[in-house]
């Protein structure tokens, strides 16, 4: 009875000792020789370094803008119909930088004034906010789908007032690093 009694205590003892996490001294021997094999054989494989997105990295384009068409109506701005079209036409530049999460940084100047840039991408659709750099400058959202390595879309700008409003076609070259 008493080897019974020494058995059942050994026995609670190891269950109590393995719940709160400490070894009982057979456990704390060294692993087999199998064990051992086993683990060593095993590959370290690392892990693959993440792609970078297709739309990371500079990208650049030149726009030619123009008076966007407006519909003067009745009620409508007569000054719409006093603008020749003379300011705010013509060439200009566009130069981007997006990170791996889409988020674009930029300039552009040419006809439209010099404006800070800024967006985002999303799956394959840019777009972005030309905010001018003085009162001169237009404002003004560009929207463009991706074409290849790059994006084709349009810029539609305005002045402060919204007398002189502009139209472009651009399309952005992924710049060579």
């Amino acid at each position: 009875m008493s080897q019974l009694r020494s058995v059942l205590l050994f026995s609670t003892c190891s269950a109590w000792l393995a719940a709160v996490g400490c070894k009982s001294p057979a456990s704390e021997a060294a692993p087999s020789t199998s064990t051992t094999a086993a683990a060593s054989a095993a590959p370290v494989v690392a892990p693959q370094p993440a792609a970078k997105p297709w739309f990371a990295g500079g990208f650049s384009g030149e726009y030619q803008a123009k008076v966007a068409a407006v519909d003067v109506k009745a009620g409508a701005l007569k000054e719409w119909t006093k603008d020749d079209g003379k300011l705010a036409s013509g060439p200009g530049k566009l130069s981007l930088q997006i990170d791996d999460s889409g988020q674009v940084d930029g300039t552009s100047d040419g006809a439209l004034g010099a404006s800070h840039v800024t967006g985002k991408v999303e799956d394959d659709t840019l777009r972005i906010q030309l905010s001018p750099s003085d009162d001169t400058g237009l404002h003004g959202v560009l929207v463009a789908a991706r074409d290849g390595d790059g994006f084709k879309g349009s810029i539609e700008a305005s002045s402060g007032d919204s007398l002189r409003v502009r139209t472009a076609s651009i399309e952005l070259k992924k710049s060579a690093n």
